[in-house]
């Protein structure tokens, strides 16, 4: 093989330059990059190396390149020493640029409880479950809305009872287990209604018109002239009737929330029921007109007998007397023809 050497030498001269610039340019690229970073640091600094003050004991750092922020060898100059409140100002503008916190707030939601129970009971039990219910109810802080009871006739049977009551939300599971335990259950309904966005609403329709009102009422007491204060009036008292009815309507949601309603219907057993009797079939005219005309002949018929019963010993009387009038008659016209 021939061997070439100036074609060689070439070669490795051009490799040499290429590996050259290529140090050269990383070298380049590491300055600048230093004199970025040392730039940056001078810039957040509070005051410059000449005139802030050193603490006690430490000479003054000074760059060797002001220019560049390097030193002979190449490396960025030593930032100067900030104090505690520079370093809590460049900590809090740290927090600073960062979002803040959403506050989070929690939000109990109110539930109004209702439940609705068909229960039977022993014979004779009625009342005394009745009282048990009426006690549970007042036990803490509940009361009876309505009570009545039914039944108990020949007419009517089981004897029944209907009792609504109110107690805490938070004793509603053993409210409902109490009643439960009392008898057998044949039916139960559970509802829960949330009206936590309604209370909200209100809440909020509530605070407005509360401004409203006094905003108008500064204003009817700055009034000078009777017709601005007729028309500031007129505007504040449907306001004022709109505020009240939703206070209102706040305070029953409010307190339908606190108290659980309780429906419990109640039966047992009672006297029999008397058969009703067969309604009998209309009839037609003519059976109409033979039922009044036998009717009315036996009553004819019983007043004669009525009164045959009331003259008969009358009559048996007066034959008697008039037989013996008669004897008489017929004696003395005996006598009278033999003498």
């Amino acid at each position: 093989m021939h061997w070439n050497r100036p074609k060689t030498i070439a070669v490795v001269a051009a490799a040499a330059v290429l590996v050259g610039g290529v140090a050269t340019g990383r070298h380049l690229l590491a300055r600048s990059t230093a004199a970025s970073t040392a730039a940056t640091a001078v810039r957040s600094a509070p005051t410059s190396p000449a005139t802030s003050p050193q603490p006690a004991g430490l000479a003054p750092q000074h760059a060797s390149s002001g220019a560049t922020g390097f030193g002979t060898a190449g490396t960025p100059a030593a930032a100067p020493t900030a104090t505690n409140g520079s370093e809590k100002a460049s900590t809090t503008s740290g927090a600073d640029s960062r979002l803040p916190d959403v506050p989070v707030s929690a939000v109990t939601p109110l539930v109004v409880h209702t439940a609705t129970i068909a229960m039977r009971v022993g014979k004779g039990k009625l009342d005394s479950v009745l009282q048990t219910l009426t006690v549970l109810a007042g036990a803490d802080g509940g009361y009876v809305d309505s009570s009545s009871i039914s039944g108990g006739t020949t007419q009517r049977s089981p004897v029944a009872a209907t009792i609504t009551f109110r107690v805490l939300d938070s004793n509603f599971p053993d409210a409902i287990a109490k009643v439960a335990g009392l008898g057998t259950v044949d039916d139960q309904k559970i509802n829960g209604k949330d009206v936590t966005v309604q209370v909200a609403q209100n809440a909020a329709s509530i605070t407005v018109l509360q401004d409203e009102v006094s905003l108008l009422e500064r204003k009817l007491a700055e009034a000078t002239d009777i017709g601005t204060f007729l028309q500031i009036q007129n505007q504040l008292v449907p306001v004022q009737q709109q505020l009240q009815q939703l206070q209102a309507a706040e305070a029953v949601l409010e307190n339908s929330a606190q108290l659980a309603r309780v429906t419990v219907s109640l039966t047992a057993p009672g006297a029999p029921v008397a058969p009703v009797p067969t309604p009998r079939p209309r009839a037609n005219a003519a059976t109409t007109a033979w039922r009044y005309l036998r009717h009315n002949s036996l009553a004819v018929l019983d007043g004669l007998a009525v009164g045959v019963g009331w003259a008969l010993p009358v009559l048996v009387l007066l034959a008697l007397v008039g037989s013996i009038a008669l004897w008489v008659i017929r004696r003395r016209r005996d006598v009278a023809a033999a003498a």
